[in-house]
């Protein structure tokens, strides 16, 4: 239904005639369809968990490769909630609960810079994606996984050549040393 529709349309009622049951079995399932929408996201992450274990930080590129390679499967539940515009508000609600999971326990400045780590990537990484689906995928997949490494790792500089990069800050030193 959610490929079909807004989440915001759909109904228990609609939603039981379609599977062909009672409203009433629904509710011994769920409380509402808030319920199973949660219980979708969580096994759309758990999946992606188990699909993609995290490698941490210092294989930022493999997760970036992962999370593109993920997104691309056209009638997967991450590309159709990432890229169908009736459902940012279910996105929203997968990326909240992500960043809960991956916030720790303990709160201090380093999980606080953490956590705005987290965010800048995760939403680096689907912004980039949302941009090229929107551009009708006009970039092979491997080079837009490229540029989105290079540019979430390295910043808008790190598309330069290394040595263009090395050459300028070797001019600069020159420049401050004088």
């Amino acid at each position: 239904m959610l490929r079909k529709m807004n989440y915001e349309k759909i109904t228990v009622k609609k939603l039981a005639e379609l599977a062909n049951i009672n409203r009433k079995t629904f509710y011994l399932h769920y409380n509402s369809l808030d319920d199973l929408l949660d219980e979708l996201i969580q096994e759309g992450i758990d999946e992606y968990a188990h699909q993609y274990p995290f490698p941490g930080k210092q294989d930022l590129p493999r997760l970036i490769r992962d999370f593109f390679l993920l997104c691309t499967e056209e009638n997967g539940f991450w590309h159709h909630i990432i890229c169908d515009e009736g459902c940012r508000s279910i996105f929203a609600r997968a990326h909240r609960k992500t960043m809960k999971l991956e916030a720790r326990k303990s709160k201090n400045e380093f999980q606080y810079r953490e956590n705005i780590e987290n965010v800048f990537f995760l939403t680096s990484n689907i912004e980039i994606f949302r941009q090229w689906i929107n551009d009708g995928k006009r970039i092979p997949l491997d080079d837009i996984i490229t540029l989105a490494t290079q540019l979430i790792c390295h910043g808008i500089h790190g598309k330069k050549n290394p040595d263009t990069l090395l050459s300028e800050a070797f001019s600069k030193l020159q420049f401050l040393k004088n």
